[in-house]
């Protein structure tokens, strides 16, 4: 189990959209790996509570619904307080469609990152073979 995903998606997040305040805390074992709640952002708290099954080592499919799965909490922390309640109880697909555009932005680079790291995730046994 490693938060070195994690940690590495809130720097790169951090970098590149400094605009987008970050949380106090990330509980990182919220929710039970069975469970189908990927992530909440808990504004009482200043929290982002995420499901542990991104602690695993995870491949560049999961590292990047990681990466989306925190682009979507931390919208919903930097919206109004009303909004953030509403939210709670029904659909929001324009925070769904803003976190998916931001993946897609920040996501090269933040598997590259992962990649450059030491023990960068499962398929960084293969990235070199990409470059030809």
């Amino acid at each position: 189990m490693s938060r070195r995903d994690i940690d590495l998606a809130m720097q790169l997040i951090a970098e590149r959209l400094p605009g987008l305040g970050q949380p106090r805390r990330i509980d990182a074992m919220a929710f039970a790996r069975h469970r189908r709640v990927l992530g909440q952002y808990r504004w009482f708290s200043d929290c982002i509570r995420l499901n542990a099954r991104y602690l695993d080592d995870l491949d560049d499919r999961r590292a990047l619904d990681l990466l989306d799965t925190l682009l979507h909490e931390l919208l919903h922390r930097n919206s109004r307080p009303l909004r953030q309640l509403r939210d709670s109880f029904r659909p929001h697909p324009d925070i769904w469609c803003e976190a998916g555009r931001l993946c897609e932005a920040l996501g090269d680079e933040f598997l590259a990152r992962r990649r450059a790291e030491p023990g960068g995730g499962m398929q960084a046994k293969n990235a070199g073979k990409v470059d030809a």
